[in-house]
């Protein structure tokens, strides 16, 4: 039987997954790949948890990684970035909604391509967080696996898409120069961290999704935004944080899941490469009304993760915080209020709609 990851493994278990997933990293990082020490893991753990081989994930690693990585984004937060926020939070509501009916509408066609119930399909396709989602799924007799499976597969396609694609673009922000900041000593380290975790502490407290990222971002961000800390963390931290990242998120990937549900893994690739492209056209159009830079407002509506759309922006040099607030609103609708979205959706007959469009009878 295949041992899961955990943190009761032996070490020597683990050492050929984690070997792998530090050369990847390193190649990836030699050859100046974008996100290097979030991709390269990825892809190498999850290979090696596809073969079989026991990977080492534990939870406690992903969130020191988010944690570790919330508070470098954090350090970017100037006052004036945050200036802005107040002014495009209308288009931000707008982009979480947008993403929402999108999603909706695409669900149909999903799940008759993947032969599974609509409302798999429907929490499968929505952009929110994966225990999130399933835990909502499962409330309405949805099918939690193909859920947890296409929540994976979302944040791990955006991780290696959307980075070469806004490269591919040109774009550099010009907000801040990443190499040219001081970096911090390991006093001001120990200061960024302490007010991540602090503001870890409150947003758990208040309880928030994915309180080990936001909270990170906001409790540095509110020190960085007085001018009390400005510079980067050391790389080396920087690293092994987007390194643990990366090997949770490639931990996902299970051999059983992918031997008993291939078609999941194809048709939810699929979708969410059509959600995505389609979310990327309206950025333009959203571009193009606002004057926001292209890259950000694609950052900010793409249906990937908070932490590593969060991460491109920062390498860009672009609005972090605006790429941030467009997250943390969409999280914000699509984990609060997602059954009601359905329920909505279902009761204007969106749903029968569309397929009636697709030449397809609808399940009453």
């Amino acid at each position: 039987m295949r041992l899961k990851p955990s943190l009761h493994l032996p070490s020597w278990h683990v050492v050929p997954s984690l070997a792998l997933a530090v050369g990847l990293g390193w190649l990836a990082a030699y050859a100046h790949v974008p996100l290097a020490w979030v991709l390269g893991p990825l892809i190498a753990t999850a290979l090696a948890s596809i073969a079989g081989f026991p990977v080492f994930a534990p939870v406690l690693g992903r969130r020191l990684g988010q944690a570790i990585v919330g508070t470098s984004v954090g350090l970017n937060i100037t006052a004036a970035a945050v200036g802005v926020l107040v002014m495009w939070a209308p288009w931000m509501i707008v982009t979480a909604l947008v993403a929402i009916l999108l999603s909706a509408t695409l669900s149909v066609p999903m799940s008759m391509v993947g032969k599974i119930d609509h409302k798999t399909a429907f929490f499968s396709l929505t952009p929110g967080g994966l225990s999130e989602m399933a835990n909502i799924g499962v409330s309405v007799g949805a099918e939690p696996e193909p859920i947890a499976i296409s929540q994976a597969l979302r944040v791990a396609l955006l991780v290696c898409l959307m980075p070469p694609l806004i490269i591919a673009l040109d774009f550099d922000g010009g907000l801040l120069d990443q190499a040219a900041q001081i970096r911090l000593s390991w006093f001001e380290v120990a200061a960024a961290l302490l007010a991540g975790l602090a503001g870890v502490a409150v947003t758990r407290l208040l309880r928030f999704n994915n309180p080990w990222t936001v909270g990170a971002i906001l409790g540095t961000g509110i020190v960085a935004a007085t001018g009390l800390l400005t510079g980067r963390i050391p790389g080396l931290l920087f690293s092994i944080g987007q390194f643990l990242i990366g090997i949770t998120i490639g931990a996902r990937f299970r051999r059983e899941s992918l031997i008993r549900l291939p078609r999941i893994f194809v048709v939810s690739s699929m979708f969410t490469i059509l959600l995505t492209v389609l979310l990327f056209a309206y950025a333009g159009a959203v571009s193009s009304l606002t004057g926001i830079d292209l890259a950000s407002v694609a950052l900010g509506a793409s249906p990937g993760g908070m932490a590593e759309m969060a991460l491109t922006a920062q390498v860009l040099h672009l609005n972090v915080a605006l790429v941030i607030a467009f997250h943390v609103i969409r999280a914000f609708f699509v984990n609060a209020f997602t059954l009601y979205f359905y329920k909505f959706f279902s009761w204007i007959g969106l749903f029968s709609g569309v397929a009636a469009i697709l030449g397809r009878g609808w399940p009453r």
